[in-house]
């Protein structure tokens, strides 16, 4: 076990230890080898089962780095869709005519972190509420990050694809063999590692937790994919290879300087940055990181966390790892 990779592990088995999770599955990538690691178990009494490759999870927001922003770069590289482009290009009779891609990859849109009652939506009422949405401030002003940033991105990518699923696992998923990630998928019960309980839903397990995404049908550019460690530490590995994966260019390397250098208030497109050379995403049940100059990546994949400030130092933790 690498220096590193015992550090990760020390972090992880305290959150276990301290009851902020049941387990987890990580790994450490770099140049020269992967060590992963599956610790705990999926959760509390009869869910009491450990923890093994063959372990899905629900990956949250991570949606909008692996599939939403993964599948826009590519379609930037070909000029399909330009940062400029406005997003009533793609989506005729959406309330804002200024919002552009830029914009929503970012997070400068303006578009509110909510919109009132969703939850209690249908799916059309949802999307007749959004496309009339009005706009906190002016497209480009501050950074304030939204679900409904990445999920206009996601109507943007079925209206060119024709389906947001199909899109993502024909140009970003299928090229790396990442079989075992996606939308609803259709594997056995057990395999799915429960994410929390909900008062109405009871035990969530197998089924998208995000309310938002529950609405939409399991698909959304925000939420809604699942996936393995093996997969998404696949993914890690062609982020630190600058968009190359075993011989095939998954994203053309370019997109990694614009990353390096555009940025505003810690965010660039779709990603957070931790540092110059570190950039990272985060849900409530998962964490990628990585860094091209280094070529060193982590993904941590867990339960549910509840507690957001506890769930805060678990990502600055790990992340001093991996950014050092």
């Amino acid at each position: 076990m690498s220096k590193k990779f015992e550090a990760v592990h020390q972090v992880v088995q305290t959150a276990i230890d301290q009851k902020m999770i049941y387990g987890a599955s990580y790994s450490l990538i770099d140049s020269k080898r992967i060590e992963s690691r599956f610790e705990g178990v999926q959760g509390a009494d009869e869910l009491a089962i450990n923890l093994d490759p063959s372990m899905i999870y629900d990956l949250g927001s991570l949606t909008e780095v692996i599939a939403t922003s993964s599948r826009i770069f590519q379609l930037l590289a070909v000029r399909e869709v330009g940062l400029k482009d406005p997003i009533v290009k793609f989506l005729p009779g959406f309330s804002d005519e200024k919002i552009n891609i830029g914009n929503l990859l970012m997070h400068t849109s303006g578009l509110p972190v909510a919109i009132d009652n969703a939850e209690n939506m249908t799916g059309l009422e949802f999307m007749d509420a959004l496309y009339n949405i009005e706009t906190d401030f002016e497209p480009g002003e501050k950074v304030q990050p939204s679900p409904l940033n990445t999920i206009v991105l996601g109507l943007i990518l079925r209206t060119i694809d024709g389906s947001l699923d199909r899109g993502v696992q024909d140009h970003v998923l299928y090229p790396m063999a990442m079989t075992n990630t996606g939308y609803n998928l259709n594997r056995p019960k057990i395999r799915f590692v429960p994410t929390r309980k909900d008062a109405r839903r009871g035990q969530i397990q197998g089924q998208v937790e995000d309310p938002l995404a529950l609405i939409l049908n399991g698909e959304s550019g925000h939420a809604g994919l699942f996936s393995t460690l093996n997969d998404v530490t696949v993914f890690t590995e062609m982020l630190i290879n600058r968009g190359n994966y075993q011989g095939k260019e998954v994203l053309d390397p370019q997109i990694f300087d614009v990353l390096g250098k555009l940025e505003k208030d810690g965010q660039t497109l779709g990603w957070k940055r931790y540092n110059q050379d570190t950039l990272y995403a985060t849900s409530s049940t998962a964490l990628i990181v990585f860094n091209t100059n280094l070529k060193r990546g982590l993904v941590v994949l867990t339960n549910y966390i509840t507690d957001k400030e506890q769930g805060l130092k678990l990502v600055d933790d790990l992340l001093k790892i991996i950014a050092e």
